[in-house]
């Protein structure tokens, strides 16, 4: 699949860079002023209705020295990790070796369904990579 960083990024030095969606939103606080790179996955970088594909992605730093993945999400949690695992996969020859955290901003945490600990213990196992899952909004300082 041939996906167009550059025609789908906002590179930027700003104090706070957020996505949000209905309600939901990822923010980062960006104090020292690092060069982030917001991508729009769904709809721009991944244009394939068939793919899961999380929201948004940020890249710190160039090189890329870490990597955020963030599903803005209803309830559905299962389907958020499924969406976040696959744009891992697709972009796992631009991320190799970069680490990286995944993010789920939930309108609600479900009450039923699995339990977002086994969720998060699931992921880390299978993907070796951090799963975190907040209700509407959620800061990371870099």
């Amino acid at each position: 699949m041939d996906m167009d960083f550059d025609a789908c990024s906002e590179k930027t030095r700003n104090k706070i860079i957020k996505c949000s969606q209905r309600g939901k939103e990822f923010k980062i606080n960006n104090k020292t002023g690092r060069l982030v790179n917001k991508v729009e996955v769904d709809g721009c970088l991944i244009r394939d209705g068939n793919e899961e594909k999380c929201d948004y992605l940020f890249e710190i730093d160039i090189p890329i020295s870490f990597v955020y993945y963030v599903e803005l999400k209803g309830k559905k949690l299962e389907k958020a990790c499924e969406q976040l695992a696959n744009t891992i996969r697709l972009c796992k020859e631009r991320h190799y070796n970069i680490d990286k955290e995944c993010y789920i901003i939930s309108s609600r945490v479900p009450t039923s369904g699995t339990s977002p600990q086994s969720l998060k213990k699931q992921f880390l196992k299978k993907h070796k990579v951090k799963l975190f899952i907040h209700n509407r909004t959620h800061t990371v300082n870099i």
